[in-house]
């Protein structure tokens, strides 16, 4: 029985993801590869996308661009909406 329960339990937790991501890491889990990389490195460039670096590595921070996201679609909206008027 408690071989069961400690088998449920680990099971059911969801894995733990990191808030700090590389470069690498932001492209597959938050843009989804749906940019090129080359298109990436342009943006974080032009400071058009929110990160730090470290030495020459490149971070970000998985619930900053979540909200930067989140803005960018609201922005994309409302202008969208503001043009149809």
């Amino acid at each position: 029985m408690q071989d069961t329960i400690k088998e449920t339990t680990i099971e059911t937790f969801p894995p733990v993801k990191r808030n700090t991501l590389t470069f690498n890491e932001a492209w597959e889990e938050i843009f989804e590869r749906a940019v090129s990389k080359d298109k990436l490195y342009a943006e974080v460039r032009a400071k058009k996308i929110p990160h730090t670096r470290v030495g020459s590595k490149i971070l970000f921070r998985r619930d900053t661009l979540l909200a930067w996201f989140h803005e960018q679609e609201i922005k994309n909206y409302l202008t969208q909406n503001d043009h149809a008027n």
